[in-house]
């Protein structure tokens, strides 16, 4: 499948911003799943942007905005060709050991509820996949999908309490008892194509890789119970929702600042 990406978001501000540094995770991987045909970002200071890889393996634009300023948009446009592989992303060049996403993280700190999640799994299947599609069926029955009950700060601990959540709290749940049992898991962002099937994410998503002996890296949407197939896109990965930001950074100026985003995502015409 080919699917056209056009993603903005613009940053609108009370007083002219005086100096912005941004970090940019808006640059796919090729993987066994998916293929990057065309893909362009259009930022303020892109043109100068540092270009590196992080710890987690993403491609990072370090972008600066020296002069007085307004308004500015980040723009993302780009054709990705996806393939069904039943989740499985193996593993990518460059990356470190697997080991580093069994550290917690304050997001994804585990609370009582939760360790019990994970001892109610704990060798109970016959292997990891098995254990992962329970876990996610476990978080369906326990956890509603809600956009009104938490933020983007919002931890794992507080939305199992809550037992409401969005993408980011399911992802941040599901890594979290991952990690109890010792199973490295990591966050991840991306798109999803959306279709009249019933899914309840919005089209820029968040799920979760999961390691598996043999395979590699294997994603799980436990916000809607499945493995990731060829309607998702991948973007970048990380510790949890702040480390796999697609964009995070630190601004001066005075006055408020209100954020706009504005995500299309779908099947492309040209096949």
């Amino acid at each position: 499948m080919r699917i056209d990406i056009d993603h903005r978001t613009t940053y609108k501000y009370e007083q002219p911003l005086r100096y912005g540094l941004q970090e940019l995770r808006l640059s796919p991987r090729d993987t066994q799943r998916q293929k990057v045909l065309q893909w362009k970002i259009d930022a303020p200071g892109i043109d100068r942007a540092l270009e590196f890889f992080d710890a987690w393996g993403n491609k990072v634009h370090l972008v600066s905005q020296k002069e007085e300023t307004g308004d500015s948009t980040i723009a993302v446009t780009g054709v990705v060709e996806t393939t069904e592989t039943d989740g499985i992303v193996g593993n990518l060049r460059g990356e470190n050991s697997s080991r580093i996403f069994i550290r917690f993280t304050p997001l994804t700190e585990p609370s009582d509820e939760i360790s019990d999640i994970a001892e109610s799994l704990r060798g109970r299947h016959r292997d990891q996949i098995a254990l992962y599609h329970a876990l996610m069926e476990t978080l369906h029955k326990e956890v509603k999908f809600d956009t009104s009950s938490t933020q983007s700060d919002t931890t794992a601990a507080e939305a199992m309490k809550n037992r409401h959540g969005v993408c980011q709290d399911f992802s941040h749940i599901f890594i979290s008892v991952s990690r109890l049992l010792g199973q490295p898991a990591r966050y991840v962002t991306g798109y999803l194509a959306m279709e009249e099937t019933g899914e309840i994410a919005e089209a820029h998503h968040a799920w979760v890789e999961a390691e598996v002996a043999g395979l590699g890296w294997v994603g799980f949407d436990p916000a809607n119970g499945v493995s990731p197939d060829e309607r998702y896109v991948r973007l970048a990965c990380g510790l949890d929702a702040t480390t796999a930001a697609p964009i995070r950074g630190v601004r001066r100026g005075y006055g408020n600042e209100t954020l706009e985003v504005s995500v299309s995502v779908n099947q492309s015409d040209s096949q």
